[in-house]
């Protein structure tokens, strides 16, 4: 993920707990987000530099990382329609 897909506030409205992130030992650190519907997870992390300046992030279903293609809110929301 090159941006931060959906900003954490929207993440809340959206339904979504933020979870207990931790610190890498670079001085970086995560913030992590997850959403339970009929017995699925949908989990997305955001990971910063020392500076608080996005540097990664992913998207995880049931415990797999998504991969291909550029997943945008609109997946996040289609996803959230299929569990």
């Amino acid at each position: 993920m090159r941006k931060i897909l959906i900003i954490p506030e929207n993440l809340l409205e959206m339904g979504f707990q933020k979870l207990k992130g931790d610190d890498f030992d670079c001085g970086g650190f995560y913030t992590w987000f997850a959403f339970y519907k009929n017995g699925n997870e949908l989990h997305i992390t955001y990971e910063f530099d020392k500076d608080g300046n996005f540097t990664n992030g992913y998207v995880e279903f049931n415990g797999e990382v998504l991969k291909g293609r550029e997943i945008k809110e609109q997946d996040i929301k289609f996803l959230i329609e299929l569990m």
